[in-house]
């Protein structure tokens, strides 16, 4: 009995001793002690940090907005520094991607518009079924879908540049180089030979336009002779864009196989003189040092492999 009642003691005094204790930290210290001026030191460095973690969240969202690098490239213009294409890209991706779903709707639209066009086109020129217009209209919607894929990952990736960004935008879904085989597919007898005389005449001007128009180019830097003209003419045809094997422009005969670049130019280089030549060479390296001082003119870096999208000089 005796050490229930000392235990029950025991037990009173510290919960007692722990209650006071509770209730002497819920009060406010006596104004200007030590206890206060510490508890409020304590308050004011839990505000400050609170603070602190909210300045540093903004800063990382305006960062990942692009505006404050699109600040420090400003900077960077203004104190005459070389800002690079590919900087800048990159500073604007971050507003690229916040209106990708507005222009995702326009070109939906412009696309639709163009398609209907298009198969109105060669529905009024050829007989097309219900089933092959549609067709027709989501081989054009597959095409462009793919192409809007390459922009979309080129603006999602941050290690793409100006150059891969300039390449994604090139491929153009309205080119006719699947729809001619679909087309064929549709077609028989008088019509699939029109549509067939139709495509190949419209090479031809294409290829024969852009031969002429390097030619052109070519003779008024090196000053080519009538025979020159004529034997460079089917080597710019075998080097257009548009060439095929099946292209004759203005009955050409000779050889039909396609040129790349590099043999194009080797087949000119072996056309011209040795003093032509030297004119040529020369001209390439002016073109190139005027490039190289545009760049620099206007304090700006060119981006990495740019000379992926040099044209031709012709």
């Amino acid at each position: 009995m005796q050490l229930k009642k000392s235990l029950g003691l025991v037990i009173g005094l510290v919960v007692g001793l722990a209650g006071g204790y509770l209730f002497s930290k819920s009060q406010r210290p006596d104004p200007g002690s030590i206890q206060d001026r510490l508890e409020i030191a304590e308050q004011e460095a839990a505000k400050s940090g609170r603070e602190a973690r909210a300045l540093k969240a903004y800063v990382k969202r305006a960062e990942s907005s692009g505006s404050a690098e699109f600040r420090r490239l400003a900077r960077d213009l203004k104190d005459g520094k070389e800002v690079s294409f590919d900087d800048i890209l990159g500073s604007a991706k971050p507003w690229m991607r916040q209106i990708a779903p507005v222009m995702e709707r326009v070109r939906k639209v412009n696309e639709a518009k163009w398609v209907d066009a298009r198969v109105s086109e060669w529905t009024r020129n050829y007989t097309l079924t219900v089933a092959e217009r549609n067709e027709l209209r989501e081989y054009f919607k597959k095409r462009s879908e793919e192409n809007a894929e390459k922009i979309t990952e080129v603006i999602n990736s941050d290690q793409s540049g100006f150059v891969e960004f300039v390449q994604a935008t090139e491929n153009d879904w309205r080119d006719f180089e699947g729809t001619s085989d679909l087309m064929e597919s549709f077609l028989e007898g008088e019509e699939l030979e029109q549509f067939k005389e139709e495509r190949l005449a419209k090479r031809v001007d294409a290829v024969q336009e852009e031969a002429d128009r390097k030619l052109g180019r070519l003779d008024e830097i090196v000053a080519l002779s009538d025979e020159q003209q004529a034997e460079l003419f089917r080597v710019m045809a075998r080097g257009a864009e548009d060439y095929r094997p099946e292209v004759n422009p203005q009955d050409y005969r000779g050889e039909t196989a396609p040129l790349n670049r590099m043999a194009r130019d080797t087949a000119i280089n072996g056309v011209l003189t040795p003093d032509q030549r030297k004119v040529l060479d020369e001209y390439r390296e002016n073109q190139v040092r005027e490039v190289a001082e545009q760049w620099e003119r206007y304090q700006l870096a060119p981006p990495k492999d740019f000379d992926l999208l040099e044209g031709d000089i012709f």
